[in-house]
């Protein structure tokens, strides 16, 4: 089929999606007890208020949370590339939006919502915003959107760009079509070697994809790093690798001795007792999380376990499951407050926003939605403290993480209760073995310091503007 049919049967289709889909999307929102975003998504609307001037006028969109957060060291450095731009940031949730206005808009740039891909809502918004660079993270291809702008002359990257199992698998099928939709961008800088290498497959060239790092990965390092004001250098970190025999790694940066970790320990009660975390687990997990535990108490009684749920609202039918097992739980919210003392083996972590921070703490890691078929949670959270993650096999969201960790043989993957127990008891009975592994899972983030850095020149380059600082 020739592209320009293919393209022209797309454009047919979603405008009919528009126009006859809308009460579904309706209904999508306020199913979510959302709604704030349809009129502007839809097109029927714009945000209040119009972008600053300035030149060039630099677009940014995130489709949700993850995105966004990792967004504010890249703005950082285009606004130092680029002094005199105007910064738009969109989102396609409504979560996302509002982590962009909490931390976004203090940095300047005019955030709003994306559009839906129908051609009335693309055009409006294009003729509104008026970009020059258009900059879209991860996986976002909306191909009325990337045609209209191609052809307006507006600069295009993607950023940070993702393809999963699933995603390669079915663009593969169809790559003769796909690889237009890639062409219409300037320049694409990988997530990750493997995306890259999946790009490079699908027929894209060396001088249009570039492997820069990884913007969330550089989050994650600068999240741990801004917790622990003492902390070394990543220089200091690396040294680490190469001193794991008679070292602490979490001492090293900041883990068994930094402030948040000695935060943590106080208000967990802990005096030496080692602590096996099982964060952002789903339901089906926890059981095999518990059976792990119950195996590993008997050659080691004095292990905390923390369970956290992906979400806290199952801290309840958690309790019940725990006191089922004949065990005594405490939640997490009550400690943090300081209204109890944590007397009890197993604490369920009822809050968000604090399991970061638990990473300090943790002598074992398992990271959860992983050995359910859900597609797997950040397995590089615990890495970035130093601590080498147990995960199941379900990782299709994550393959690119398992892929750093498993080059660095600093990840361990387990497929059920017994294995989990197994791998977990090693770690627990050779100390020199687990330190030696955590050094190796942070020390594999750290070539992914400064990708904010090398992007925004990536996106300089296609105006013929270098860093002030490499001038």
């Amino acid at each position: 089929m020739d592209k320009y049919l293919l393209y022209l049967i797309y454009f047919i289709a979603s405008l009919k999606a528009g126009l006859l889909g809308w009460p579904y999307f309706w209904w999508h929102l306020r199913s979510r007890g959302q709604g704030e975003s349809f009129a502007e998504r839809l097109g029927l609307k714009l945000a209040n208020g119009s972008p600053s001037e300035g030149t060039p006028r630099i677009w940014l969109h995130g489709v949700s949370v993850g995105e966004i957060l990792s967004a504010p060291p890249l703005l950082r450095e285009l606004k130092n590339l680029f002094p005199d731009a105007s910064f738009i940031v969109t989102t396609g949730t409504e979560t996302g939006q509002a982590q962009a206005r909490r931390h976004l808009e203090p940095l300047g740039a005019y955030v709003c919502y994306f559009p839906l891909d129908v051609p009335w809502a693309v055009q409006r918004y294009l003729n509104h915003l008026k970009p020059d660079i258009f900059i879209a993270l991860e996986s976002e291809l909306w191909p009325n959107f990337l045609i209209s702008a191609h052809r307006r002359g507006v600069r295009l990257a993607l950023l940070n760009a993702r393809l999963s199992d699933k995603s390669f698998r079915r663009f593969s099928l169809f790559k003769r079509y796909v690889i237009e939709i890639y062409q219409l961008f300037d320049a694409i800088a990988a997530g990750s070697r493997r995306d890259y290498d999946r790009l490079r497959c699908l027929g894209l060239g060396e001088g249009k994809v570039h492997l820069t790092g990884n913007l969330k990965i550089e989050r994650l390092l600068a999240r741990q790093a801004e917790t622990q004001p003492g902390a070394p250098l990543p220089s200091q970190a690396v040294s680490v690798v190469k001193d794991s025999e008679t070292s602490d790694v979490q001492a090293k940066i900041g883990g068994q001795d930094g402030s948040v970790s000695s935060a943590m320990r106080e208000k967990l009660n802990l005096d030496g007792q080692p602590v096996f975390l099982a964060a952002s687990t789903h339901p089906g997990e926890d059981e095999a999380v518990l059976a792990a535990y119950e195996q590993l108490r008997t050659p080691c009684p004095a292990l905390v376990l923390l369970l956290a749920p992906r979400h806290p609202e199952r801290a309840g039918e958690l309790e019940k499951l725990i006191r089922q097992k004949g065990l005594a739980c405490q939640r997490w919210h009550r400690l943090k407050a300081g209204t109890e003392r944590r007397a009890q083996p197993v604490v369920i972590i009822d809050t968000i926003g604090d399991l970061m921070n638990l990473y300090s703490v943790a002598d074992l890691a398992f990271v959860g939605g992983s050995l359910v078929p859900h597609g797997g949670q950040n397995i590089l959270e615990p890495a970035a403290w130093g601590v080498a993650p147990l995960y199941g096999p379900h990782l299709s969201n994550f393959r690119w993480a398992q892929e750093i960790l498993e080059e660095a043989r600093a990840g361990i993957m387990v497929r059920d209760a017994e294995s989990l127990s197994v791998e977990a008891k090693t770690l627990l009975d050779n100390p020199a073995l687990r330190r030696e592994m955590g050094a190796r899972a942070r020390a594999s983030l750290l070539p992914h310091q400064g990708a904010a850095r090398r992007q925004a020149e990536l996106i300089g380059g296609l105006f013929g503007q270098r860093s002030p600082t490499h001038a």
